[in-house]
């Protein structure tokens, strides 16, 4: 196996004040621009010029026996629902360094199941929130 390859097994995900990492299944942080088309004629191929920022973050957090008390996956969501909230997220923990980029900015709590999952499954909560900012990228 190859060294520097790592398996996600601490991904770190702060929402507003909430220390969400406990209940974090999966994560997820697309970072993505518009794309603006400058071809002009002439041009031997299509050029682009960055436009506005259109980042997501989505991912499933784990519900827990608790749902509704305060601190609770569910209650924090609740609470923030139709809001815009800070967020970082690292692959390893909280702290940044040049091998645990810590991604943070605003983002739009508008999209999550607070209801979700079959009979006998963990009970889960899935979300994609739209990002208010552009993403920082830290790492020291």
């Amino acid at each position: 196996m190859a060294t520097g390859i790592y398996f996600a097994q601490n991904s770190y995900f702060k929402l507003g004040t909430n220390d969400m990492s406990s209940v974090v299944q999966s994560i997820s942080l697309n970072i993505n621009y518009e794309q603006l088309d400058v071809t002009a004629s002439g041009d031997a191929s299509r050029k682009y010029l960055k436009g506005l920022a259109a980042h997501q973050i989505s991912g499933t957090l784990y519900i827990k026996q608790d749902a509704i008390a305060a601190g609770s996956t569910r209650a924090v969501l609740d609470s923030l629902k139709g809001t815009a909230a800070a967020f970082e997220i690292a692959p390893d923990g909280s702290t940044a360094s040049s091998t645990n980029p810590k991604y943070s900015g605003s983002c739009f709590v508008n999209g999550y199941t607070p209801v979700n999952g079959a009979q006998g499954d963990v009970a889960t909560l899935d979300f994609t929130f739209d990002c208010t900012t552009d993403v920082t990228i830290t790492t020291a």
